[in-house]
């Protein structure tokens, strides 16, 4: 059972209560500990080729109706040069052409995705999408690259959207059991209260102190901006603070 599964649908006052009851707490401040002295190279990357997403998720700080980033696309020169740089290092984490964004935005993502399977055979390639722009054509030229597609399927009434409802039915009419495994249909309500995303969270009243607390993501996993900056974690969509910038410097 993920985080989702387990507090979706609580207030937003039983969600604090759980988290501050939930034994994990301890056991990333032994991980970040544990590894603090000799950083691993991280498992897991994102690398987002557009920054825009045309969702309104409540939760969501750069959904359609309250994104402040100037909208930019990644030069192709420097997606290239990063993932030549992960085949360099034999990568074989989990990466994704995605972060804070709906990455079908960009009509690049197939041929940026298999360059990325091509280069990178040992990684695990996933995707996250609200699947509102797949069709039937792009979800069977996108699907041989990934071995996971997530579709975040958002509707308040839990519904299928029809885009969603389409993949869902050719993937039952093929039976192929590959297909089945790579591909999960998520439903979701886009004002589910969720994390607190960083403290910027619009749909969230209550932020817990976290004061005193560790966070392990700054630790194995880096997020690319389309600026080729590199931001914190996945919790800090503006980007406000940069720890690196990759038309400068290799990873």
């Amino acid at each position: 059972m993920n985080q989702y599964e387990q507090f979706e649908g609580t207030s937003e006052e039983l969600w604090n209560n759980r988290i501050i009851e939930d034994g994990r707490r301890e056991q990333i401040r032994k991980f970040v500990n544990d590894i603090k002295d000799q950083i691993p190279l991280f498992h897991e990357i994102e690398i987002e080729t557009i920054n825009r997403c045309n969702g309104v998720c409540g939760f969501c700080p750069v959904n359609i109706n309250r994104d402040i980033r100037k909208e930019q696309f990644m030069d192709e020169h420097l997606f290239f040069k990063i993932i030549d740089e992960l085949e360099q290092l034999c990568f074989a984490g989990r990466i994704a052409l995605f972060s804070n964004n709906e990455p079908l935005l960009d009509d690049r993502l197939i041929p940026f995705s298999k360059y990325t399977r091509e280069h990178l055979p040992d990684a695990q390639v996933h995707l996250f999408t609200n699947g509102t722009l797949l069709t039937i054509d792009r979800f069977l030229e996108l699907i041989p690259y990934l071995d996971e597609l997530i579709i975040d399927n958002y509707n308040q009434q839990l519904q299928m959207i029809p885009p969603v409802k389409k993949i869902k039915e050719y993937i039952e009419g093929v039976q192929d059991p590959i297909l089945r495994k790579k591909v999960k249909i998520l439903l979701r309500k886009p004002n589910e209260i969720l994390s607190s995303r960083g403290g910027d969270a619009p749909n969230r009243k209550h932020i817990m102190d976290v004061t005193d607390e560790t966070c392990a993501l700054p630790f194995c996993q880096m997020i690319v901006r389309p600026s080729g900056k590199v931001s914190l974690c996945c919790n800090d969509p503006y980007g406000k603070n940069t720890l690196g910038d990759l038309n400068k410097e290799t990873f």
